[in-house]
């Protein structure tokens, strides 16, 4: 058993922190994805999708080229990264803004526009009947059934209030708007976090290429998931320049877009408290780094809850825990879909208490995590220990969809990479103790 333990955690290595394996497989399956989506040209025309996978499979033979000469390594994946994400996100964006067809457009970031239009009109986004706005004729959606997603906007208020100013600028000009904008600029600040991190090239490469090729991201669709773990990307960076405060705030910034930051917000409470001795903080200092994890929730949510909070709590979490009798269907790749394989559940609508199942896996792994950081209370065993115990929510709760493998993918490379910087300081810092003690008599 150990020795396959050993076996499995030494490929794993290999492949997902090296980066000439890991370009290669999330190269790979980006450039397959951009042939399946564009090349064939079903979508935005033969010649512009041929285009687009063309220029992936030149960034990415680019790529791989650069990493074997030993030169310019991050320019190439830059250069890979726009030609396989930057040119079909504005090709989509430019064909939207031409056409007027939100074409594979993720229905969230178009429910995204219609929740800000529906603010700026005084209209509360948790209460209002999506079935009766453009929603409803969106491609996805006309000769289908009504959806859930029809009757509840799943996300938190700052994933709407973060664009809602240039969504209000926009109308104001009377100029054409897109989310997926906002979403592209926030790709672009996390990606400029992680090469500022003080860390070996090698796995700020790593969490550049977990981040922008991993298809599942769904990136020029306009996931969201970009706007979470951007937000925990700043907070990494603020903690390794030392700005624990601005850290803090970061991983609130990831709770606010996301409920899954919450795993991390615990446990990076239990290290502040654990931590406060050994960092000198003052009480003050403690009590302001625990405020501003919940702050920008607080901010965010209190208007929403106070207009509607019955409203709020139904869209965000009763439909997706599947206590709503209008609950998205199971689906995705984890528990709730196995059992309605094996014929568990009757299908794909059955109530079942996914929440009590999440509780007995999870909470347990959570307690052990919280031990791991009181006894080693450093940033690297909270974003391992954060992201064991997201996974182990998400595979046994009702949703496990494939965006949520690739947020588990980037988090676990951060982790890994956020643990070898460490390691390194470690081994650093002890070689130029020894070099400074004073030679024996």
């Amino acid at each position: 058993m150990r020795l396959a333990w050993w076996r499995l955690r030494r490929l794993i290595r290999l492949l997902a922190f090296r980066p000439f394996p890991a370009v290669l497989l999330f190269g790979g399956v980006t450039l397959a994805s951009n042939a399946l989506w564009f090349g064939t040209g079903l979508f935005i025309g033969p010649l512009p999708g041929a285009v687009i996978t063309l220029l992936t499979g030149l960034g990415l033979a680019g790529a791989v080229f650069m990493l074997r000469r030993g030169r310019c390594q991050m320019a190439a994946l830059g250069v890979l990264v726009g030609f396989a994400v930057l040119v079909p996100a504005m090709a989509l964006i430019a064909y939207r803004l031409k056409t007027g067809l939100p074409i594979l457009m993720h229905d969230g970031a178009y429910q995204t526009e219609e929740a800000m239009r529906a603010l700026l009109t005084n209209h509360d986004p948790y209460g209002l009947d999506y079935a009766q706005t453009s929603m409803r004729r969106w491609h996805w959606y006309v000769n289908a059934s009504l959806h859930p997603s029809l009757f509840h906007y799943v996300y938190p208020p700052l994933t709407f209030l973060l664009p809602l100013p240039f969504f209000a600028a926009a109308q104001a000009l009377g100029l054409a708007f897109d989310v997926r904008l906002v979403f592209l600029v926030t790709a672009g600040l996390a990606a400029w976090g992680i090469v500022r991190l003080p860390w070996r090239w090698e796995w700020r490469y790593l969490c550049l290429v977990a981040l922008f090729l991993d298809p599942f991201f769904y990136l020029p669709q306009g996931r969201n998931d970009i706007l979470f773990l951007g937000a925990l990307v700043g907070a990494v960076l603020a903690w390794e320049r030392s700005w624990p405060v601005v850290a803090c705030a970061g991983v609130g910034l990831a709770l606010a877009f996301k409920p899954f930051a919450l795993f991390f917000v615990l446990l990076l409470a239990v290290m502040l408290v654990r931590g406060r001795q050994r960092e000198g903080w003052s009480a003050w200092q403690l009590g302001f780094g625990l405020a501003v994890l919940l702050l920008p929730l607080v901010a965010s949510a209190a208007p929403f809850l106070w207009w509607n909070p019955a409203a709020y709590w139904d869209d965000t979490v009763s439909v997706v825990a599947g206590t709503d009798p209008r609950s998205f269907p199971i689906q995705g790749y984890g528990l709730s879909s196995l059992l309605v394989a094996l014929h568990v559940l009757p299908g794909p609508d059955a109530r079942f208490p996914f929440g009590l199942v999440e509780a007995a896996v999870g909470v347990p792994l959570l307690a052990l995590g919280v031990r791991r950081v009181l006894a080693r209370p450093v940033l690297p065993t909270v974003l391992a220990w954060g992201t064991i115990v997201l996974a182990a929510f998400l595979f046994t709760g009702r949703l496990f969809n494939d965006n949520y493998v690739a947020d588990l993918v980037f988090l676990a490379i951060l982790s890994g990479a956020s643990h070898r910087a460490a390691v390194g300081k470690r081994v650093l810092s002890g070689f130029l103790a020894a070099a400074r003690l004073p030679k024996a008599a």
